[in-house]
């Protein structure tokens, strides 16, 4: 049966009319949906966050209470997508994303997904804004400054303060229409850190966080088992496939060792047997206490001299960029080196060495009620407390004991003086400083823990040559030999004061960016990681 051509349009103009109609009453409703969002928000933001109504308060009145992370359609917009993507990315910055709350808000998502009716949408809207709002103020403060508020139990360093009005910021931000870009800034930008938490994102994708520990003794005590116990473990840790041959395991394990601030020798020794028990989730969280702890730093300056203690290294850096790089020894763990903010004051060539009492009473005066030429052949000079001259073969050492102990102890300098030919001098508590040593053997060690608390520094003439050039100085490194083939003490000043930073970071990276993770020598990280992970 065929309709006439009439009644064909009368329908179809029925059915267009009909869709016409059925469009405006939507648009209405859409802008309707917006203005009863936006009083309800306005009424409600602050409700049941009552901690935080205060800075709430004081964004949102900064922005006429607009919505920053929901849209018209009462969804997360783009910058409200991005910003979750960051709250549950946040193991790549050291961060926990529970502390952000991080599955209420994805349950807040889905629920807002999933809900029709309008005044229950609204109110899971509102909810969620808030939310991020929260998260962002709590997020941004632990970036720039930190996840622990009281250290003093952990670092005897000052920490920085912290003065970001974080309402205003955002605010700012927000104008700038560059939220989530200023929000990661908050960082420190200090190139170690910046260049360890791209380190930390590296380390992720290759690792599962597995908290599966395989227990690994060295090669002396069963070769055998060492070797099955290592296989498992580098496994374990993504250095080595199941299917890999003896060639891959010999360089899967001196890259680990590489890796770990080990010799990479492919040898199973006690300390590689140590970093090869532990877990992937504990290097981890190595990882994680580390960037907390540059988060407490102060600024640094561009032009320093840095000493990183559990790396055993010293580095100058100028303009921030590292330029010259030597071995150290450390303090023992009974003698901790203990860290350090200071400047570089002066140099000595051919220093006298002022033994310290303790050293004097414990060490030495043992050593001489044992060999009576002990004193004459190693320099030592003995004096009364009123600095006279005493000569040591008219001392009886068997009568001398810790409460009788009344003398004051200097070594001559000189090649075998405990301090070498040169000592740096920077101002601090502890009578701390660099020096060259006599004893060159221990920085051939993995492990370099051996000094009384000062730093003995490899190659410390050319350090000391590198640090009068730096520093313009009228003496130079022929200046040094001169005094001592004078076998004269000779203080150097300087003036422009190289910055000196002696820290505690188990954490650094190589050029690409792969974290090396150091052996925690005085068992700091320890205490750290039970706050941060409530262990």
């Amino acid at each position: 049966m065929k309709f006439p051509l009439y009644f064909i349009l009368i329908v179809f103009g029925l059915v267009s009319c009909t869709e016409i109609k059925d469009s405006k009453p939507s648009l209405i409703s859409k802008i309707d949906l917006v203005n009863k969002f936006s009083v309800n928000f306005k009424e409600n933001y602050s409700n049941s966050f009552q901690v935080n109504n205060k800075v709430l308060d004081t964004f949102y009145s900064l922005i006429s209470h607009k919505s920053i992370w929901i849209n018209d359609s009462l969804q997360l917009n783009d910058r409200g997508e991005n910003f979750v993507k960051i709250l549950s990315n946040a193991l790549e910055y050291g961060l926990d994303p529970k502390n952000y709350s991080i599955d209420s808000i994805n349950t807040s998502i889905l629920k807002l997904q999933r809900t029709k009716e309008i005044k229950n949408r609204i109110d899971i809207a509102t909810l969620l804004e808030k939310q991020l709002t929260i998260s962002y103020f709590n997020f941004g403060k632990h970036l720039n400054y930190g996840v622990i508020e009281n250290i003093d139990s952990l670092t005897t360093l000052t920490r920085k303060e912290f003065n970001i009005d974080l309402p205003k910021y955002l605010d700012d931000s927000y104008k700038k229409d560059s939220v989530i870009y200023y929000l990661l800034k908050l960082q420190p930008q200090h190139e170690m850190y910046q260049n360890l938490q791209k380190g930390l994102e590296k380390y992720l994708q290759n690792s599962s966080l597995s908290k599966t520990k395989n227990k690994v003794i060295g090669f002396r005590i069963d070769s055998i088992q060492s070797y099955d116990q290592t296989r498992k473990s580098l496994i374990l840790h993504n250095y080595l496939n199941k299917d890999s041959n003896e060639l891959k395991f010999d360089e899967a394990l001196k890259t680990f060792q590489k890796e770990h601030g080990l010799k990479p020798d492919g040898i199973v020794g006690k300390n590689t047997a140590i970093a090869l028990s532990k877990s992937p989730y504990n290097y981890y969280q190595s990882a994680t206490v580390s960037l907390e702890r540059w988060r407490w730093k102060q600024p640094w300056k561009e032009h320093y001299v840095f000493v990183n203690i559990p790396s055993y290294r010293l580095k100058i850096n100028l303009h921030d960029t590292l330029k010259l790089e030597y071995n150290v020894v450390v303090g023992k763990l009974r003698n901790k080196t203990p860290e350090i903010y200071s400047k570089l004051s002066y140099l000595v060539a051919y220093p006298y060495w002022h033994v310290p009492k303790s050293i004097s009473v414990n060490e030495i005066l043992i050593k001489a009620q044992k060999d009576s030429s002990y004193m004459n052949r190693n320099s030592y000079e003995v004096f009364t407390k009123q600095r006279e001259r005493v000569n040591t073969e008219l001392i009886n050492w068997d009568d001398i004991n810790r409460d009788n102990f009344n003398f004051y102890i200097r070594q001559k300098g000189g090649s075998s003086n405990a301090l070498g030919l040169v000592k740096f001098i920077f101002v601090n508590k502890y009578s701390i400083y660099l020096h060259d040593t006599p004893t060159k053997y221990h920085f051939q060690r993995e492990l370099r823990a051996y000094s009384h608390g000062c730093v003995r520094v490899q190659d410390a003439l050319d350090l000391a040559k590198n640090i009068l050039e730096y520093d313009d100085n009228q003496y130079t490194l022929d200046s040094i030999y001169t005094y001592v083939n004078k076998q004269r003490e000779k203080k150097m000043m300087l003036e422009k004061k190289l910055p000196v930073y002696i820290q505690y970071i188990t954490c650094e990276t190589d050029r690409n960016n792969t974290i090396i993770f150091h052996h925690d020598i005085y068992n700091k990280d320890k205490d750290l990681v039970k706050l941060m992970f409530n262990n």
